[in-house]
């Protein structure tokens, strides 16, 4: 008897859902459908218009040039190397304003917690400042009005080895050469010549408005998740560090932050994608990132627009799974350390 009571029940839940589970498929059908439309229509103008289809393009010569290159780039060298260049300096940039987009956070974090009056309010002022302006035209100011106001090369300021005009942020470049067998070093110091700066890796004046753009815009925002985790830390931590002799900042990298990073790292995992997925407002003053370069050069030359595409898709999303797995891993660790 109960057995059968049972096998009447599921049968009652099941007619009761059918017509959801029928809505439900029916959706897919119409997403597939669409999908496939699309598709082979998208293949029929292909075929209208005689373009090929296939990522077979990214062996033939660009045929032009990247203003900024981490590894060695001609427009002689192929499409693949030219998306590897263009990752990499999307790697660059994020990499750059992520680390200061940290410090500067964590600094405001402290400073929107400290008892001194004027540290607190001017922390507070930054963070309601900055987070309320676009992104985009704080890269446009630093780009367009900060950055112009550096001297030309002529007049190129110097800090030590360092080299900073209009034409970007020169540093000293390490050579390697091989002799009589031996691996030598040799630090190449930038240096002017004529109207131009030789020898040193160059930060472009687009990457530094970026950097600047996207390190003090995201870090209003990692300053409120760095402040709460600071917050959830019981005061007892603090009183008790003080009365072990440690100071208020060896209290707070010792004993407060290890504890806040866990309450802190998942919401700033999310922000840390943000910063990844608007980095790519580079186009807009014309840095070599992904979006400039694959979505922009390489799809305007080869007329490969969804291949493109699907291009600079996967890439941005295969470097937000990255930022999220390894924001996970640190996390990860941070609770086997502390027993959790």
């Amino acid at each position: 008897m109960p057995a059968f009571r049972t096998t009447k029940m599921s049968r009652a839940v099941l007619l009761e859902r059918l017509p959801g589970y029928v809505g439900q498929l029916v959706l897919l059908a119409l997403v597939v459908w669409l999908v496939w439309s699309g598709f082979s229509n998208f293949l029929t103008n292909l075929r209208t218009l005689g373009v090929s289809a296939g990522y077979g393009f990214l062996q033939t010569e660009a045929g032009f040039e990247i203003a900024q290159s981490m590894i060695a780039f001609s427009p002689a060298s192929s499409y693949l190397d030219a998306v590897i260049v263009a990752t990499l300096n999307s790697l660059l940039v994020i990499a750059l304003a992520g680390m200061f987009s940290t410090l500067i956070g964590l600094c405001i974090a402290f400073g929107r917690l400290t008892s001194h009056p004027m540290i607190r309010g001017a922390s507070t002022t930054y963070v309601e400042v900055f987070r309320n302006i676009p992104l985009l035209l704080q890269i446009f100011f630093w780009y367009f009005s900060a950055i112009a106001l550096l001297p030309g090369v002529g007049e190129s300021l110097q800090f030590g080895g360092v080299l900073l005009n209009n034409r970007g942020l020169f540093f000293p470049r390490l050579q390697l050469t091989f002799a009589g067998g031996w691996a030598q070093f040799a630090l190449i110091s930038p240096h002017v010549e004529g109207f131009s700066v030789s020898g040193g890796f160059v930060l472009l004046p687009e990457l530094m408005a970026l950097t600047l753009g996207l390190s003090i815009y995201n870090s209003t925002f990692l300053a409120e998740i760095f402040r709460a985790g600071i917050l959830s830390v019981p005061r007892g931590q603090s009183e008790a560090a003080a009365t072990v002799g440690l100071s208020g900042v060896r209290a707070a990298l010792l004993i407060i932050l290890p504890q806040a990073l866990r309450v802190a790292l998942p919401p700033a995992a999310g922000q840390y994608q943000t910063l990844a997925k608007a980095s790519s407002l580079a186009a807009a003053i014309g840095y070599p990132d992904i979006m400039q370069i694959v979505g922009g050069t390489v799809l305007t030359q080869t007329s490969q627009a969804l291949e493109a595409m699907t291009l600079v898709v996967l890439l941005y999303a295969a470097i937000n799974l990255f930022i999220a797995l390894a924001v996970n891993l640190v996390n990860r660790r941070l609770l086997k350390h502390d027993g959790c």
